[in-house]
């Protein structure tokens, strides 16, 4: 718990003075749906593992334009492989970082918005359905892509409802899940928050 209270300091002190120059911040929770996948888009032999995401949220507008914003966060999310009787099972627990490009459209009321952008991902826990994972080779930091949208209820804050999509970029090297193959996390996440 201190090694995950530790890496969600160290991300948010990190991204604290892009909320300063870009005068926002907002609170974001939701469901995650996960797996790992070692066959591009689609998912393994395994089920996916749900679970939640919870973290802050900071950005603001790019010049003049309210059309354009850039927008960092620090959220607590799970995912992961999972099988109830299994052994290479993995439930995987992450400080995720996402920077990405925002592109809105201001409507009075309801703004719809899509963003796109990298992702750090900072591995907190790893448990099988017999305890500890037994990987050491695994990286601890990850890397993907991000892609999602959403809309805004309300002119300035409000509340914020989105969909997300995670395409993991680095191999776990999780040998012992069904083959030596890469694996890589794959993760939907629907996310709701309210703006500041």
């Amino acid at each position: 718990m201190k090694r995950t209270l530790g890496i969600l300091s160290a991300a948010l002190l990190g991204v604290t003075p892009i909320a300063t120059a870009q005068g926002g911040l907002g609170l974001k929770g939701g469901f995650s749906y996960g797996n790992v996948s070692n066959r591009g888009l689609l998912p393994g032999n395994l089920e996916e593992r749900t679970g939640f995401a919870v973290g802050l949220a900071f950005g603001g507008g790019v010049g003049a334009s309210s059309l354009l914003s850039l927008g960092v966060e620090g959220l607590y999310a799970q995912r992961g492989v999972i099988s109830a009787n299994d052994p290479d099972s993995r439930k995987l627990d992450y400080i995720d970082v996402p920077a990405y490009l925002q592109v809105a459209i201001p409507t009075p009321g309801i703004g719809p918005y899509v963003y796109a952008g990298p992702q750090a991902s900072f591995e907190t826990r790893c448990r099988t359905n017999s305890g500890a994972c037994p990987d050491t080779d695994r990286p601890m930091v990850s890397y993907a892509a991000v892609l999602g949208g959403g809309a805004r209820f309300g002119a300035r804050g409000g509340l914020t409802i989105e969909g997300r999509y995670v395409y993991g970029l680095t191999d776990l090297k999780l040998s012992t899940v069904t083959s030596s193959d890469s694996y890589k996390t794959r993760s939907f996440l629907i996310l709701g928050g309210i703006a500041f």
